[in-house]
């Protein structure tokens, strides 16, 4: 009965273990549980437990004996040495009478801490086939060896531990996940405070950006500085890697853009040069910038381009997309020393400049396929782009692209040239010869306001049709006086077309259906159709006629 009272002791100890084993802790404490019960569970002199470093395919030893917590760094086991050893290779239990006759005993550690071992069992920690460590029982008290009974509760006492460390391990895996997460979540915000909006307004053009990264951070960014009330400095750039690593460095590169911007006189190419320098200074080694960069001048109507181992950008002209030839230079931040230079282009208003990073041609399907250059000016030649082309190109790019497969970082940048502002105001005489003007006026605002060159036309027509029928109608084939005025607001283009004529009633001329072919009548149909308000006002000395129209990408 002493027999069976000690082993029921001992499955008592277990069973508190592994209520004790399910409460949160963390490692060195569970060490210090495992190690304190189990010298008590199998009545031995000491018992150790052996972790492995996966990065060395060492045993770290952890133990009860004194003369082993008390060194200043915790010894290891070289790969497949001693009993612990060989139980962690082969998953079996090693039960041995007298440690040190056997050829697996492993000297080395006996000798640095002066161990009498003699009988040892050693049993592996086991979660399915995979081995978590080693527990090992040394030198049983009042009695000889360790019996069957003894490797049956240590081996119970293991899998308790086994599941121990196991939980243990995902608990720190899932906190260091979500540490990883929340710091990725800053540096997002961060790297995003480097970027700039994504619509800005300048008087002479507006400018779209779009920031597609393959991870929560990564190594794209965009540029928009404007230097005066004349220039504006865009850029792309790429650098070197992903993640974290490449994040930090568009967050130096940003910072040291910005700071230059100042030293920006009148040659791109100069100012890129000292630009270059600067990184090559700081940038560690092996790092290095794809950049290209726009400055658009109203006053001289004049843009230069410098392209630093990234694409030259696309340009539309108003009938085609066709990419800008411009030599390419070595990517910034590699030679000190090397000398840039810019091309020039001239400015016409209508004209968009497309900035793009690898990351769009590059952008892979499903299928392997790449997206390409060629696809990439397709999408922007098909009529659907015309009144939104980034928006547009995004949506289809994203069509395209494998997204759990982005393997680079993405960024478009979209400069979409107006030009100066046109005059407010048109005073003209209501004639035949005299409507080239009106047209003139209609079409510099239209485009000002960046609608599309169908849309365009569409504006002019229409407004071609209301100062025909003031000709026709209001002053029956005689010249008249004809004021228009336009007016831009954040949403809307309103056109007004005033005459002095007899005051004109809407209600009492009636326009004929669109499905109707003969000449004739359709003036005020078209004008409906094109606009989205349409207004008559009565004036004591004519009527005013406002036509307003929703922009097709509102100011801000």
């Amino acid at each position: 009965m002493p027999e069976m009272g000690d082993q029921l002791a001992r499955y008592k100890i277990l069973m508190q273990m592994a209520r004790c084993f399910g409460r949160p802790m963390n490692l060195q404490t569970l060490i210090d549980q495992i190690l304190d019960r189990s010298k008590e569970v199998m009545r031995a002199e000491a018992c150790s437990l052996f972790l492995p470093d996966l990065r060395t395919g060492e045993l770290i030893l952890h133990s009860t004996d004194p003369k082993i917590t008390s060194l200043p760094a915790p010894l290891r086991l070289p790969a497949g040495k001693g009993l612990a050893g060989a139980a962690y290779q082969s998953r079996s239990t090693i039960n041995v009478k007298d440690a040190k006759t056997d050829p697996r005993y492993f000297h080395g550690i006996a000798r640095q801490v002066s161990i009498d071992a003699r009988a040892m069992l050693t049993i592996p920690l086991l979660d399915g086939a995979c081995c978590v460590g080693v527990l090992q029982a040394l030198n049983p008290t009042g009695r000889e060896c360790f019996d069957e009974e003894d490797e049956e509760i240590f081996e119970g006492f293991g899998g308790l531990i086994a599941n121990a460390l196991v939980r243990l391990e995902a608990e720190q895996q899932e906190l260091e996940l979500a540490r990883s997460r929340q710091e990725l979540l800053v540096a997002r915000e961060i790297q995003d405070s480097f970027l700039p909006q994504v619509v800005q307004q300048f008087p002479f053009c507006l400018v779209e950006m779009n920031y597609l990264p393959a991870s929560v951070v990564g190594g794209d960014f965009c540029s928009v500085h404007a230097l005066d009330e004349q220039r504006v400095l865009l850029g792309v750039g790429d650098v070197t890697g992903k993640g974290m690593p490449a994040a930090l460095g568009m967050a130096r590169a940003t910072a040291m853009i910005k700071a230059l911007v100042p030293q920006l006189r009148e040659d791109l190419g100069a100012w890129v040069s000292v630009l270059n320098r600067q990184l090559a200074e700081d940038l560690q080694a092996g790092r290095f910038i794809g950049m290209t960069f726009l400055l658009a001048d109203a006053a001289t109507k004049n843009l230069q381009i410098c392209c630093a181992g990234q694409f030259a950008p696309l340009h539309f002209d108003g009938a085609n997309w066709l990419m800008f030839s411009a030599a390419n230079h070595l990517p910034l931040g590699i030679v000190a020393d090397s000398v840039y230079r810019a091309e020039s282009a001239e400015l016409k208003p209508g004209d968009l400049w497309l900035l793009f990073s690898d990351g769009i041609p590059e952008g892979r399907s499903l299928a392997g396929d790449d997206f390409t250059l060629d696809r990439l000016c397709s999408v922007l030649d098909a009529p659907g782009s015309s009144a939104r082309p980034l928006e547009w190109l995004v949506s289809k790019w994203k069509e395209f692209v494998n997204p759990d497969r982005q393997h680079d970082d993405a960024s478009l940048l979209l400069l979409d040239w107006r030009g100066e502002e046109p005059p407010a105001t048109l005073e003209i005489s209501c004639c035949v010869e005299k409507l080239s003007q009106e047209r003139q006026f209609i079409e510099q605002w239209a485009i000002y306001a960046g609608f599309d060159s169908v849309t365009r036309g569409q504006i002019v027509l229409a407004c071609d049709e209301a100062t025909t029928n003031v000709l026709r109608h209001a002053y029956q084939g005689q010249p008249g006086p004809l004021m228009l005025r336009s007016e831009l607001t954040p949403t809307h283009l309103t056109i007004s077309i005033a005459d002095q004529a007899a005051p004109f009633n809407p209600t009492e001329f009636h326009g004929r259906d669109l499905s109707d072919l003969r000449p004739g009548g359709l003036g005020t149909v078209i004008i409906a159709k094109v606009f989205d308000e349409v207004n008559y006002q009565p004036n004591p000395t004519g009527t005013t006629l406002r036509l307003s129209k929703k922009l097709p990408r509102p100011s801000v």
